[in-house]
């Protein structure tokens, strides 16, 4: 199936979205270096979640326990569901664009709140800036815990030289022989450096809220995700939630940059 991308692009960095196909980034390309990982056979096939480039999770990243979205008593998958939802272009400039998520009425049977979600990627000199706003139309508080997914080029094979600067990581957590799959509270400066082969120094960086990151992958597959959540695996159903009151907003970001 055929979903459109679309370029954003400033100096030595051009990006390409896909806002019908959740909103995703499916590219990033910083002085010719590609920065993200992308399977095109999930990308082109709508029944799947794309392996690949940055989805963004909405309402909530990572598994609720046993399933269940404590606040509303429904049932509810992976990653929530803005990963899976076309979203709606509301302003295209050369180095920025701005898509729009709104509720359809299928979302009340599995998130009965009348949310809004707006998803901002901005070219920087050295990488993209990706903001998510969500506002709540509602008349009672609204739980979030969002985050993004990046998936990084990196050779299978040199996993294992993945260099990180974050003391909680060391090289011995990652490696191609089998999967893995852990998480570490983030930084508290909201920074986390790291060297990845063939990209080099890249710097990942996050609002406050994010205070959480996974690291996944896969045996023989040529990625690595460093993914900022706002908590780990059910969140959302803690007292760690983000709960945006009636009538208002709340702002999360993430940047991408290399060196």
């Amino acid at each position: 199936m055929f979903f459109e991308e679309i370029a954003v692009n400033h100096g030595d960095v051009q990006a390409t979205i896909a806002p019908a196909r959740g909103g995703i980034v499916s590219s990033l390309r910083i002085a010719n270096k590609q920065v993200l990982y992308l399977d095109r056979l999930t990308f082109e096939d709508s029944a799947k979640n794309v392996r690949g480039g940055i989805p963004v999770l909405f309402p909530y990243a990572g598994k609720l326990e046993s399933g269940m979205l404590k606040v509303a008593g429904t049932q509810m998958g992976q990653h929530g569901f803005g990963r899976s939802r076309p979203w709606e272009v509301k302003e295209r400039r050369p180095w920025r664009m701005r898509m729009v998520l709104m509720p359809e009425e299928s979302d009340s049977t599995a998130y009965p709140f009348q949310f809004l979600a707006e998803q901002t990627c901005t070219i920087l000199p050295c990488g993209i800036e990706i903001e998510l706003c969500i506002f709540n139309n509602g008349e009672g508080p609204m739980p979030v815990s969002p985050g993004w997914h990046p998936y990084f080029n990196c050779p299978a094979a040199e996993k294992s030289n993945v260099q990180s600067g974050v003391a909680a990581v060391d090289g011995t957590q990652f490696g191609n022989e089998r999967e893995f799959d852990f998480g570490i509270v983030a930084p508290p400066n909201g920074r986390a450096n790291f060297r990845i082969p063939e990209l080099g120094s890249m710097t990942l960086s996050f609002s406050p809220e994010m205070r959480h990151l996974q690291f996944w992958s896969q045996p023989g597959k040529d990625f690595i995700c460093i993914e900022p959540f706002t908590g780990p695996n059910n969140t959302i159903n803690t007292e760690r939630r983000i709960d945006i009151p009636p009538g208002q907003a709340h702002t999360f970001w993430m940047k991408i940059e290399l060196e």
